[in-house]
């Protein structure tokens, strides 16, 4: 209406009435034939409102009319022509062709009936399933985000109105602030309406919103750049907001921000629009001084056509690629080196998605192995080979036929068998498990001895984990099953065990009464993402756009511009806030294919709302771009490989970043010479070609048996059932876990001690195990030197506990003797282990019995320290081993066996 107001509609009416006339009554401009009273934004309109925008503009170019004839009810009469140049002269007066085109985008009426039962069915549908999530939610214990934020808003505002909470908070909140209200999404937007409801204008509370609409790049996450732009022009709630808008950059320097301004000035919308979520582009200037290699550059790399005019196949897709990034990897190296000193260049390479790295991550660890990197939720932890051999393990110790696990596992390095021996146990034989292939005598007389040697490593150990399933907690049982079998050994990188350990972390919590559930795993792993590389510094870092916001960096690299994302599927459901006359409709459809014989059918409601959603969606790709692009302080390097077609034309692909920022460059690429390549840059690597080296420990591990290396010859140790101790003084993560594997390494020597020869553990013996204790601290992630400490502290507490009284008598054989015993209980329908350090029957000189029940600690006391406090704070675990013994019928004693001062502490 601000284009066709009434009063030129009026104009309009007897002209169109004339024209109408002229034509069949089948023509589009039929309904306007009577035309009397001035159209509305009502959807009743809509027919007349697409027949009048079809006789103003042309459906193609989206332009006004510039000749009319006998076709649009003009006839090359003398009244014909006189009413056609007055028609004209009416149009030649409009403005904004594009927004009278655009009503032949809305869909047709009749199609807004036809969703309305589907939405009506969806509706019931998801009021039961959102019902059944709330159950699911107080079974777990647990809630999302967005459940926080509904009950924010209850406890606002119920079905009584509001509550007294809202009422307390309108009386305590003077002032509110709200940053990075760009990405505020409808849900806090309601909250914020509802935590300001009772304010007024002039009562002195402020309300102060910052926010830069130019950087909202969380549509994923429901934010909503169109908020933004309703707050500034109609305020929040009843609040009108004062706008101040701020134009100076104190981050990047003056040539960044010349080459920012004028390149997005051009690829920025040209107007606001809340409905298309559309931000203008506002330029900004630069506080900065001007600096040494200062700058914005432009990298195209041309490559010639194909010889086929087909598509490109997948080889030379990535063969691009693969040029692509190894022309970044010697950009990083040479950037590097323009900046020397104290405070290297800080570089960072950003990427759109995380698939878009990994040929650069895969060079630079084949060619540029110098280069060390820092990959923020780059790579998936379910790509470390370490980690897909963990998670072998767990398939294959879960069901004995899953045949593909089972042979991963004698593949993986702790086992390490030759193809050819694997070939022997398993390839003439489909139907019969690897495990009982394992112990069939007459296949093992054909594999070599060196295989012998490892399969029996594996089948030991295996055979002790298969008898202590169930005794223990699932995490606890895999991972000594994967140290036992040396996965300690077998980490590639320094940053390995921490993936490992993020791996068996998962296993825990997915883990329920005993069991993994695969499927669960496999999912959760492609979530989880391995730490960056533990040796690299900050200095060169690998990110997505999403996760640099809010970063800034020396030089920023923006390579694969000329990548298309994923193909996003169809929703079943679209719906949009849609501004009309200032106020906010909610307009929904569900998904409706399309049919071959439909092809001249009315655009539906569900296609119009995914072309705005694609509307706002290439609308965000420019801010996305925008924001990558002011992470750089000094230099930023754009980089986009692309191919000339058959007619030797440069395009971009479609979606791409590339194709955002083409107005902006397209006359440098253009003018860009085609890419100098040799056989080495073109060379594709052919995965089928390519011979994996066979990575295993050496045969000389297995030679005692991986316990040998602690010197338990004598004894076999499990040590998935060493009880844990807790560490309540530890002050981080890393030092809990030395403390816990110190007192883990305690607990293997305990047991060992209860179970051989007391008499055989002489000074000089138990001294030659240190540089094997030191070893394991190792293997559990530990630094050298605090490995060391570790090993002497053991052993010196071990030495201290053999030579007391009440280590002897602890150790000592005595009848119904057990250590490290493991019991499962079953406590309302939840199954809880305990482990027992040491566990015994005393007969006493009148013929009674008692049952004793010991546990052991490691802890530095000084001479201060209460023993009899201290041992009271192990109580309660104390009690709840006694408890599992309660139907035995003996009184129990519970004690502590200090290990560091050989004391054993009874509990009254």
């Amino acid at each position: 209406l601000t284009i066709l107001s009434p009063q030129v509609q009026s104009v309009l009416m007897p002209l169109v009435r004339y024209a109408a006339s002229n034509l069949s009554e089948d023509s589009e401009l039929s309904t306007l034939l009577d035309w009397q009273f001035t159209l509305s934004t009502d959807a009743e309109d809509l027919i007349q409102w697409q027949a009048l925008a079809n006789l103003l503009v042309t459906k193609s170019e989206k332009t006004y009319r510039k000749s009319l004839n006998k076709n649009n009810g003009f006839p090359a009469t003398d009244e014909g022509r006189s009413k056609k140049e007055e028609f004209l002269a009416i149009v030649n007066s409009l403005e904004n062709s594009k927004l009278i085109a655009s009503v032949f985008e809305l869909p047709a009426i009749t199609t807004l009936a036809d969703s309305q039962v589907v939405i009506q069915a969806l509706t019931k549908l998801l009021m039961l399933a959102a019902t059944h999530l709330w159950a699911v939610f107080q079974s777990a214990g647990e809630v999302d985000f967005v459940a926080i934020a509904q009950s924010a808003q209850l406890a606002l505002e119920n079905e009584q109105g509001v509550t007294d909470l809202a009422l307390k908070l309108d009386y305590k909140i003077s002032h509110l602030l709200i940053d990075e209200f760009q990405d505020t999404s409808p849900v806090q937007m309601s909250l914020i309406e509802k935590l300001i409801e009772g304010w007024q204008p002039d009562d002195g509370r402020t309300l102060f919103c910052v926010g830069d609409p130019m950087q909202s790049i969380y549509r994923f996450r429901k934010a909503d750049v169109s908020l933004f732009l309703q707050a500034t022009e109609f305020g929040i709630g009843h609040l009108p907001l004062t706008r101040l808008q701020l134009s100076r950059n104190n981050r990047s320097h003056p040539a960044v921000i010349a080459w920012i301004n004028q390149a997005f000035q051009r690829v920025f919308p040209a107007d606001d629009n809340i409905n298309q979520g559309a931000i203008s582009y506002r330029a900004f200037t630069a506080t900065r001084p001007t600096v040494e290699y200062e700058g914005v550059q432009l990298h195209p790399l041309i490559l010639e056509a194909s010889n086929s005019d087909d598509e490109e196949s997948e080889v030379e897709s990535l063969n691009v690629k693969q040029i692509e990034a190894a022309y970044v990897a010697d950009l990083i190296v040479n950037l590097r080196a323009e900046v020397s000193g104290p405070n290297p260049n800080k570089i960072a390479v950003l990427v759109r998605n995380r698939s878009h790295l990994s040929e650069l991550v895969s060079e630079i660890r084949r060619n540029y192995p110098q280069l060390k990197f820092q990959a923020v939720e780059i790579e998936h932890l379910n790509d470390r080979q370490t980690v897909q051999d963990a998670f072998s393990l767990v398939c294959a110790l879960h069901h004995r036929a899953d045949r593909i696990h089972w042979l991963n596992l004698l593949r993986a390095p702790w086992c390490g068998l030759t193809l050819k021996d694997l070939h022997t146990l398993a390839a003439n034989d489909h139907r019969t498990t690897i495990w009982q292939l394992m112990h069939d005598e007459t296949r093992l007389q054909n594999i070599s001895e060196d295989g012998l040697l490892r399969l029996n490593h594996v089948k030991s150990v295996l055979a002790s984990a298969f008898s202590g399933q169930g005794r223990m907690p699932i995490r606890r049982w895999l991972e000594s099953t994967w140290l036992q079998l040396g996965g300690g050994k077998c980490l590639i990188d320094a940053g390995d065990n921490r993936d490992v350990q993020a791996f068996f972390d998962l296993v825990e919590k997915i883990s329920r009464r005993g069991h993994v559930d695969i499927t669960a795993l496999e999912l959760g792993m492609q979530k989880l993402y391995a730490k960056p590389d533990i040796d690299a510094d900050d200095s060169l870092q690998f990110l997505t756009i999403h996760k640099s916001k809010g970063l800034e960096f020396d030089t920023v690299i923006l390579p694969a511009l000329n990548r298309q994302p994923r193909h996003a599927d169809n929703e079943l459901v679209l719906w949009q806030e849609v501004m009309v006359q200032h106020h906010l409709h909610l307009i929904a459809a569900p998904f409706t294919p399309k049919s071959a014989s439909k092809k001249n059918a009315p655009l539906s409601l569900y296609d119009y709302l995914k072309a705005l959603e694609k509307e706002r969606a290439d609308n965000e790709i420019v801010r996305l771009l925008y924001v990558a692009a002011t992470r750089t302080q000094r230099q930023l390097h754009i980089i986009a490989s692309v191919k000339k077609n058959s007619k030797g034309e440069i395009k971009p692909i479609a979606n791409s970043l590339l194709k955002v920022l083409w107005p902006a460059v397209e006359e440098d690429f253009n003018s860009a010479e085609p890419l100098e390549l040799n056989n080495t840059t073109t060379e594709v690597l052919d995965i089928s070609q390519f011979k994996p080296q066979l990575q295993r420990l050496d045969s000389i591990e297995f030679g005692q048996g991986l316990l040998a290396d602690f010197g338990m010859q004598s004894a076999k140790i499990n040590i998935q059932n060493i009880n844990y101790p807790s560490q309540t003084d530890s002050t981080n993560s890393a030092t809990s876990d030395f403390h816990k594997h110190c007192g883990i390494l305690a607990h293997i020597y305990m047991q060992l001690f209860a179970t051989s020869d007391l008499n055989a553990w002489n000074l000089e013996r138990l001294q030659q195990c240190q540089p094997a204790m030191q070893k394991w601290l190792i293997q559990q992630g530990h630094a050298t030197y605090i490995s060391q400490q570790g090993a002497a502290q053991v052993l010196a507490a071990l030495q201290t506990t053999l030579g007391s009284e009440a280590g002897q008598w602890v150790l000592q054989k005595h009848t119904e003797a057990a250590s490290e015993l493991s019991l499962m209980q079953l406590q309302e329908l939840d199954i809880k282990n305990h482990v027992i350090d040491r566990t015994f029957i005393e007969s006493i000189i009148d013929g009674n019995k008692v049952r004793w029940i010991v546990d052991y600690k490691l802890t530095d006391f000084d001479e201060t320290v209460d023993l009899m406090q201290a041992a009271e704070t192990h109580r309660t675990q104390l009690e709840r081993y006694a408890g599992l013994f309660a139907d035995e019928g003996l009184p129990i004693k519970k004690a502590v066996l200090f290990l560091s001062i050989g004391r054993l502490v009874l509990l009254a």
